[in-house]
């Protein structure tokens, strides 16, 4: 006779990008395996097609939702509930004081407090112009080992050329799916600086996975405030 197979629980959170009710469960022994063995093997792609099987894998409502068109925060913060629910409710994070490196200290922080901050000034569609503007969509799971890199203006074009969705110029739109990259960074190329600025801030206000905390050194008898952001900062 066939054993019967085990019954996860299943919980209920909130999509940060859209509001929309996601049920999930925490991880099989089988899904921490895979993420594990993908850690191990440090290739960027296995990496993140483990975390893209394992999270599609633990949702289980909508049905039709799919990893890979989430944006990348939301599948940051769908990753640490899963994981939350299934090795604990709580994380231990070694932090060091920004002023002084000789100071560290473990700290240990309630993945409920963890949550995606957004700034009211943010928005997806960004007027250039009379006649021109842009819609842009969320980086996705694409990004999540390289993350947003914007320290130079090559990676910056490179990085909003991969999240144009629209370019809307007087009654026409251009979807970007009919465009290659190479004529989107020619577009961007020919773009005013300031205008150019106006779609980089797009990467700066939108929707951050953060928490922020205070500890006091020890040894200086100071203050000092730790910002996490993004999902590696939490493990």
């Amino acid at each position: 006779m066939a054993l019967p197979k085990n019954i996860r629980p299943e919980y209920t959170t909130t999509l940060p990008s859209t509001g929309k009710r996601i049920k999930y469960q925490p991880f099989s022994v089988k899904e921490e395996k895979v993420l594990v063995l993908a850690a191990e093997g440090n290739d960027p792609d296995e990496i993140t097609n483990a975390i893209s099987n394992v999270l599609t894998a633990c949702i289980t409502a909508p049905v039709d939702l799919k990893v890979e068109n989430l944006a990348l925060f939301d599948i940051e913060y769908l990753f640490l509930k899963a994981r939350a629910k299934s090795a604990g409710e709580k994380i231990t994070v070694n932090v060091t004081d920004p002023e002084d490196d000789d100071f560290s200290v473990e700290h240990e922080i309630n993945i409920d407090k963890i949550s995606v901050v957004k700034d009211d000034n943010h928005k997806d569609l960004i007027q250039l112009n009379d006649t021109t503007a842009v819609k842009m969509r969320y980086p996705d799971i694409t990004f999540f080992n390289e993350g947003v890199n914007m320290n130079n203006i090559a990676n910056t074009t490179s990085i909003i050329a991969r999240c144009i969705s629209q370019i809307l110029i007087d009654d026409e739109v251009y979807q970007s799916s009919d465009l290659s990259q190479n004529e989107i960074s020619e577009w961007l190329d020919g773009l005013t600086t300031e205008q150019f600025k106006m779609i980089s801030d797009f990467f700066v206000t939108m929707p951050k996975l953060k928490h922020s905390f205070t500890l006091k050194n020890t040894k200086t008898n100071k203050d000092f405030t730790i910002n996490l952001e993004g999902l590696a900062d939490f493990f």
